[in-house]
């Protein structure tokens, strides 16, 4: 059977969000969130393609009971199941404790022709999980992908962005798909996706689930440290203009200061 594995993720709807001033790492209770914009991306490239092949779609999302949210929007645009991966174990992993949670899930869901990854989250901007997750996995990867050229049993030729040059790449299955947000048009998701998502039951998986360690994931595991934070202040000086000859000084005073 064909499966596409799509990963998603719940990010802050705000950049209004509260650090923790003993971890470092963002209060996401702090602020409304959304789905990663690249995430939906990635979902909508292997929803067309899946209508092609007939491949399942199986969306994971990792993080608090709050991210069914975002699965339920997963299942709302096409994808047939959903997992959540969610664990206090699991707080504060940074990209290499959360690339080996979700390739512990690619292996307990078994089977699978192709990963699909957003190409950045919104909230970090590293771009490392999803090929970090290809290296776990020892499988190949395509960053900054464009669109398929053709599907094959053994594997699939895609097109990728090299700046303004494009790459065509002929890739062994399985691999694992990094998505843009100019690889697919977002379809607008249907009153029938919405009860369909609402009926259907999320699955919830923890490191027991996975066989992971908890000394090996989150926060404490993490080799990346956040030694400080802060918040950028900004001031700004406003003054009136009451005429044409003041704003000719004022303009000048700021050419030729």
């Amino acid at each position: 059977m064909k499966r596409y594995i799509v990963f998603l993720k719940q990010v802050p709807l705000s950049t209004k969000v509260g650090i923790d001033p003993v971890t470092k790492t963002l209060k996401r209770s702090s602020a409304m969130s959304q789905t990663n914009p690249d995430d939906l991306y990635a979902l909508q490239v292997a929803v067309n393609l899946s209508r092609q092949t007939g491949a399942e779609v199986v969306a994971v999302s990792m993080g608090p009971a709050s991210a069914q949210t975002v699965l339920r929007e997963a299942l709302q645009r096409g994808a047939h199941r959903a997992i959540l991966l969610s664990s206090a174990a699991f707080a504060g992993s940074d990209t290499w404790c959360t690339s080996l949670i979700l390739a512990e899930a690619v292996r307990k869901i078994g089977d699978y022709d192709m990963l699909f990854f957003g190409k950045m989250a919104i909230d970090g901007d590293t771009a490392q999980v999803g090929p970090e997750v290809a290296g776990h996995l020892d499988i190949p990867q395509v960053t900054s992908f464009s669109h398929f050229e053709s599907v094959m049993p053994q594997g699939v030729c895609v097109c990728k962005k090299m700046e303004q040059f494009q790459q065509v790449l002929q890739v062994a299955l399985p691999c694992a798909i990094m998505v843009g947000r100019d690889a697919a048009e977002l379809q607008s998701p249907t009153l029938e996706g919405w009860r369909r998502a609402m009926q259907q039951e999320i699955v919830v998986w923890n490191e027991k689930d996975l066989g992971l360690d908890p000394a090996h994931v989150g926060l404490m595991a993490s080799p990346t440290r956040v030694v400080s934070t802060h918040v950028p202040e900004y001031t700004k000086e406003i003054s009136w203009i009451n005429s044409g000859e003041q704003f000719s000084l004022t303009l000048n005073t700021i050419i030729n200061p």
